[in-house]
């Protein structure tokens, strides 16, 4: 099947990092596929096989002209392609898939509720009318939309790569190291696992480390509050891999869409850490750890969980949370998907 996959870019977000990979393993299970991003001068920051189609990228001082017309660009080498199957993977080139021949099949792999993330009421509605289009939708978890708008045909989460991140060989526990991933993004919450940290922590000599971004304003709320603290810049997924396995606890938490799949989340369970999350996979299991929504309070019970359980409660709950990412290697993911693009291909032929 010839499989063409639009991308606004190919920077670090977590959904390009999940399409470069996909399209890599779908082109070894025999498929071809071509990525078709614009031509920012920027090479893959997650390498792929697929093959690469770069378009023309518009830069004048007139941003809706450009913006107009590197859709347009995208859209036509969509069509040149022609492709059995087109995948949009946001809400934006949702429509440039929708617009595309009806003889192409179509396809709509939604890896965020992309409404939440609306600056105001127009962007939000833009979002939110790409999952009324006709289009075969996959989702990466069963609650990731509305009720009314959750008419998918299969549910498939991102993969991980189980070679990179596995467990650490260290049996031994402290209790004291606890690891997050620092965003910049408000709706990330690093500032309010930040500031109960802080609070929490100063009576139990904990070490907070924060790796990928650690702002101004939350390392002087650590200094003030006399919270020992490291940060890791990363470059790289080896470098995040140790990351996790240095961590007796990892928070992945967030501020919007519960239970969607996490990354943080996933790699640090497959790194045997133990994991506070409000995301999956965790939310699929039976671990004491998981949380419904962020919430603060809900948030310093479980540490107060994690910081009372004796070693042998921890490793089994580490032992679960190995067991249970094990499903989510990137083989299986990818046939997942394999076995639902086949079903609209062939449904709709």
């Amino acid at each position: 099947m010839k499989i063409a996959i639009p991308l606004l870019g190919f920077g670090r977000a977590g959904g390009q990092r999940v399409l470069s990979r996909l399209a890599t393993e779908l082109t070894e299970l025999g498929h071809e596929v071509y990525l078709i991003v614009p031509d920012d001068g920027v090479q893959a920051y997650y390498p792929t096989n697929a093959k690469q189609i770069r378009t023309k990228k518009t830069r004048t001082r007139f941003r809706l002209f450009n913006l107009l017309s590197n859709y347009y660009h995208i859209w036509s080498a969509l069509k040149a392609v022609t492709p059995d199957l087109a995948v949009a993977n946001h809400h934006l080139t949702a429509y440039l898939v929708w617009l595309l021949p009806r003889k192409i099949k179509k396809c709509y792999y939604i890896q965020a509720y992309e409404v939440v993330f609306g600056s105001n009421n127009i962007t939000k509605l833009i979002a939110y009318l790409t999952y009324l289009l006709p289009l075969n939708k996959i989702v990466n978890s069963s609650t990731i939309l509305p009720k009314k708008l959750n008419n998918y045909i299969g549910v498939v989460p991102a993969g991980i790569d189980l070679d990179l991140y596995y467990p650490r060989t260290s049996s031994q526990i402290s209790k004291r190291s606890i690891g997050l991933i620092g965003r910049k993004e408000k709706h990330k919450g690093t500032k309010e696992i930040i500031q109960l940290l802080s609070k929490w922590g100063q009576d139990k000599k904990i070490i907070v480390n924060v790796a990928v971004f650690l702002s101004e304003e939350n390392k002087e709320y650590l200094e003030n509050n006399r919270i020992a603290y490291n940060f890791t810049p990363i470059s790289n997924d080896g470098e995040l891999a140790n990351f996790y396995r240095s961590n007796d606890l990892i928070i992945a938490t967030g501020l919007v869409e519960d239970g969607a799949f996490h990354y943080p989340c996933a790699e640090a369970m497959a790194c045997g850490c133990s994991v506070i999350s409000n995301y999956a996979p965790l939310v699929h299991s039976k671990s004491i750890l998981k949380i419904e929504t962020f919430n603060t309070k809900f948030l310093e019970e479980k540490l107060e969980l994690f910081y009372e359980a004796d070693e042998v409660s921890i490793h089994n709950e580490l032992a679960a949370n190995i067991s249970l990412v094990s499903d989510y290697s990137w083989r299986n993911v990818s046939k997942k998907f394999d076995s639902y693009i086949t079903q609209i291909y062939k449904e709709l032929s």
